[in-house]
């Protein structure tokens, strides 16, 4: 009886952990152009967990455009964001279909995109 105890709890644990697990999207682009010799803010990173996309902007920045679109260009997201501390998440609930997206980010150091999916 116990050890059946342990494995349903294994079984929940694993199932929770997989679940709730967000997945690092990779971006790609330029971001600061190397001859500024100030503070550089660092580029936002950008997780997925189901359908919950959160733009982590471990700087300040202002004015941080994003752009989600769909496999056939269409826009289903966008918004001008604005942190004035640093470790600001951004949290997008998106109600999209099961598919491929991209994100876009565009601000006055740069632009990055990078691809997702919806299952």
């Amino acid at each position: 009886m116990r050890k059946s105890i342990y494995f349903v709890l294994l079984l929940i644990t694993l199932f929770s952990t997989h679940a709730y697990a967000e997945k690092q999207i990779p971006v790609t682009g330029e971001w600061a152009n190397e001859r500024i010799r100030s503070f550089i803010p660092a580029h936002p990173i950008v997780y997925i967990s189901n359908n919950v996309l959160s733009v982590c902007l471990l700087d300040p920045l202002e004015n941080l455009n994003i752009e989600i679109t769909d496999s056939n260009g269409l826009i289903v997201y966008q918004d001008c964001i604005s942190s004035n501390g640093s470790g600001y998440t951004y949290t997008i609930w998106l109600n999209e279909q099961p598919g491929y997206y991209t994100i876009a980010i565009t601000h006055s150091l740069g632009y990055l995109s990078g691809s997702f999916s919806i299952e």
